[in-house]
């Protein structure tokens, strides 16, 4: 505890010296608004869970389709793209999303999500008085080890000085690329570090602890609903969406898939260009250029784009020499009526060829070097294999949690290679 107020305080004394007390002031008081606005958001869905159970009410006055029960770093955000693919099927996210949001969801397209990603603890013991109690669960499974693996090398967005996420941040054509694209940070044993630039097995301890929610027992062991179903990641993979989502469609009564669409579920969501992209470089004071990935995953994906995307179009082939390795990987969009207005700038394209040649190669360089650190299953084993206080902890956890997964789909567990590697570690090393 003593640790992080020590880096607190360094940081605001850093700010104070280099920017002043403008910046200063204002790194404070965002500091708090962000601490109280949680608060408050946290308290309003309280208040409003405890007065739908009092008044013994439920806010789903139309049926849902299923109940999603989704889990950090299993395949969460595929799932629910390749649903949305589905007929438009929508969620509605309880204990996040607001009361009122219910009538965003139109006709009964709609599935209701408990979301325990991170460390959120929903009061799952109340969701009895909430639901309805014959629809269909539908539970996210991974192989724990390889979650861990996953959650150890995500990482996150690098925070500015002023407190702010630099995902959305906005950059110039004078910025240093090599400062810019310095967009990642990892967890150690004790979360999030500003200095922490690659992957940290030490943040395992962060990882059980904290952050990752293994709570598939606990999760459910309140609902009364017996129709329950498990889908684990391996089934979403870019081989197999299409066809477990057609098999879903059919238990759960959604739309099925349409073969035209069937390539959107080869895509891969999450990949190499994570936290990197979207970037955003401003030219001419009000003319927006974004870089994304070719199929513009995080793009599409992302809110701040939702009013534009329709109207970019991706001009690499001007600005990029095709021969680049990561040409074919990644796309330099703007909107039509903006390139209309640039194209035949002539000083302005060179001077946007220049940059991008660079970018491309510090962006491949920060790539590479994400790549070259990351961690492996046989990693997080190992480091298990040595810290004998949380293998047990995790086995304690797993042991309880798998129960209903054991029982009900013993398959997914047999089809855990790490996992298995983890229960044979730990009778070995006792």
């Amino acid at each position: 505890m003593k640790l992080g107020l020590t880096m607190k305080k360094s940081k605001s004394i850093q700010i104070l010296k280099q920017q002043g007390i403008i910046k200063f002031i204002k790194y404070k008081l965002n500091k708090i608004i962000d601490k109280y606005i949680k608060k408050i958001n946290k308290l309003y869905e309280y208040i409003l869970l405890i007065f739908l159970i009092y008044f013994k009410k439920t806010p789903f006055k139309k049926p849902y389709k299923f109940i999603l029960q989704t889990y950090a770093v299993s395949a969460h955000w595929a799932l629910k793209e390749f649903l949305t693919y589905s007929g438009n099927l929508q969620n509605f996210l309880l204990y996040h999303d607001r009361h009122i949001n219910l009538n965003n969801c139109k006709n009964n397209d709609y599935y209701v999500e408990f979301r325990y990603w991170l460390d959120y603890k929903p009061l799952y013991f109340f969701i009895n008085k909430l639901l309805i109690h014959k629809t269909p669960i539908l539970i996210l499974t991974r192989d724990p080890i390889s979650r861990l693996k996953t959650g150890i090398n995500h990482g996150d967005s690098k925070e500015e000085l002023d407190g702010v996420r630099s995902v959305n941040k906005t950059f110039n054509l004078q910025d240093n690329l090599n400062i810019s694209l310095d967009r990642i940070r990892f967890e150690n044993k004790n979360g999030y570090n500003i200095n922490q630039k690659i992957p940290s097995l030490d943040s395992i301890y962060y990882m059980i602890n904290v952050k990752l929610n293994f709570k598939y027992f606990s999760n459910i062991k309140y609902i009364k609903s017996k129709d329950i179903l498990y889908i684990d990641a391996k089934e979403l993979s870019p081989k197999n969406a299409f066809n477990t989502i057609k098999k879903l469609s059919n238990k759960l009564k959604f739309t099925s898939p349409s073969e035209s669409d069937k390539q959107k579920y080869e895509n891969i969501l999450w990949n190499e260009f994570a936290w990197f992209l979207p970037y955003r470089l401003l030219i001419d004071n009000d003319i927006l250029i974004v870089v994304a990935d070719e199929n513009r995953v995080f793009l599409d994906n992302d809110e701040n784009y939702t009013y534009i995307k329709e109207n970019l179009i991706d001009i690499k082939k001007y600005l990029v020499d095709d021969k680049n390795k990561l040409f074919d990987k990644i796309s330099i969009n703007i909107q039509t009526s903006n390139w209309q207005i640039i194209q035949n700038n002539e000083i302005l394209i060179d001077k946007l060829k220049k940059y991008f040649k660079e970018f491309m190669i510090v962006l491949e360089e920060k790539v590479n070097e994400r790549k070259n650190n990351l961690v492996t299953e046989e990693d997080v084993l190992n480091f298990l294999k040595e810290h004998k206080d949380i293998r047990d902890k995790l086995k304690n956890i797993l042991d309880y949690e798998l129960q209903h997964i054991k029982e009900n789909r013993p398959d997914i567990i047999d089809s855990w290679e790490y996992y298995q590697k983890f229960i044979k570690l730990c009778n070995e090393e006792g």
